[in-house]
Formats: structure tokens, sequence, C-alpha cells
């Protein structure tokens, strides 16, 4: 039986579609930090990771090393809290989020540089700071876009397998005089 071009063409666009949306189908989570990021030598700081859809597992990267994990016992949860004290100096530095869910990583988040002090902080850290500047909204807009995009090919796919299958048709009923089976 011999290949038609048309339909190899359009298993392998589908195919694509979804091996690429699955390697980014998860939001980037997002992390922030209480009470801020400056803190002084001795105190608590708690990073909160979060992501609408859910995880599986949450991990707390400082650098490129992973330095906590909270495994998800309830799955309606969205958010992991990683409780890091007394810090020092060596607590100090870059941190960030990443996520584990059906069998898919998640991008990072963005990074937020933790600062130790040796004196107390008294100011009141900067709200901006702590937040990251992906929003909850905007990655549901990017899931929905995403989604979106994967459903456009799928119809336009089918649409072409439909209209060559009734070109085929329409072909064998023409040069027959009755519809081959």
């Amino acid at each position: 039986m011999p290949v038609n071009p048309v339909k190899l063409l359009a298993l392998v666009l589908c195919l694509g579609w979804t091996v690429m949306t699955q390697e980014g189908s998860l939001s980037k989570p997002s992390i922030s930090a209480e009470p801020g990021l400056e803190i002084s030598q001795g105190g608590c700081v708690t990073f909160v990771c979060s992501n609408p859809g859910g995880y599986d597992i949450f991990f707390l990267e400082k650098g490129s090393q992973r330095v906590m994990e909270k495994k998800n016992t309830q799955p309606p949860m969205t958010e992991a809290r990683f409780l890091l004290g007394p810090v020092n100096e060596s607590t100090a530095g870059d941190y960030r989020c990443i996520y584990y869910k059906k069998s898919t990583w998640s991008p990072r988040s963005e990074t937020l540089e933790l600062k130790v002090t040796r004196e107390d902080v008294t100011q009141a850290p900067d709200p901006g700071s702590t937040v990251t500047s992906v929003s909850t909204s905007q990655s549901y807009k990017v899931w929905i876009g995403v989604r979106m995009a994967m459903a456009g090919v799928v119809f336009l796919v089918l649409v072409a397998i439909l209209g060559e299958a009734w070109h085929n048709q329409e072909k064998s009923t023409d040069s027959s005089g009755s519809m081959n089976l």
C-alpha cells in the first residue's frame, strides 16, 4: 500500500506539536522571600515557590545546587514553603525554584538574591524585589495560548485529511461511475 504524503505530513506535524508542547507545557513557577531578601545574620527567611497548576515535587535551588525539596502530599496545593535559618554569610546567594509534575520538568523561576547582613535590618523590604515578573494571569495566558495554537493545528490537519479523503472518494466515484469501498 503506497504511503500518502499528505497523511504522512499530517502525522509528522501532529507528533511534532505534541512533543514541543509537552516539553514547554508547564508554566514558570513564581518565587518570593518572606520577610524579604535582606536578612540579618541569625534570622530566618522563607522562600515561597508557587505554581497555579499545582506540582508533584518543588525544588529550591541555590546557584546550580538543589538545596531543599517538598513533595506535594495534598494534590490541590499550589505552593511550597522553604524555611532557611538561622542564616549566615554562607546562606547568601541566588535562589530559584523548579518543579516536577506528571513526568515533566518546569522552567526555572526568576532568580532572587538573598543578602545576609551583620546588623539588624530595620528598613522594610522592597515589595518589588520579592515578586517575580511573571504573574499568575500571565502564566495562564501562555498556557491557554499554547493550547489554542495546538488545537488550531490539529483542526487544520484534520480538515486536510478529511479533504483528501473526500477528494479521493470523488475521484473514485467519477472514474468508475460507482462508489468503491
